[in-house]
């Protein structure tokens, strides 16, 4: 079976994030919900985190359990990652968490 390979899928899914998502949190908008499948989500923290291809390779993606960015002064920072792929909790975060 010939899939996409995850560095088809980043070039694809990393352009797509640059140059609309990031467009538009840097023109103000304050929350945006990204949902994809693995390899795209993996490509997009392949770029917010800085990862190399070996590193996220191995990334386990929880189903359903968010994960939190905050674009603040023309960078993401993670605020928010499950401790363990296996764990069904759900996570909440507040104005005072996201932005402290």
């Amino acid at each position: 079976m010939n899939g996409e390979s995850l560095e088809i899928c980043a070039e694809r899914a990393v352009a797509y994030f640059t140059e609309h998502i990031e467009l538009q949190l840097a023109s103000g908008k304050k929350n945006i919900m990204i949902a994809a499948h693995g390899n795209s989500l993996r490509s997009i923290n392949m770029y917010l985190d800085k990862l190399i291809s070996q590193e996220v390779i191995s990334l386990e993606l929880a189903t359903g359990i968010p994960m939190l960015y905050i674009f603040k002064e023309g960078r993401f920072i993670c605020r928010g990652r499950p401790p363990a792929p296996t764990e069904g909790t759900v996570y909440a975060y507040t104005k005072g968490f996201a932005f402290s």
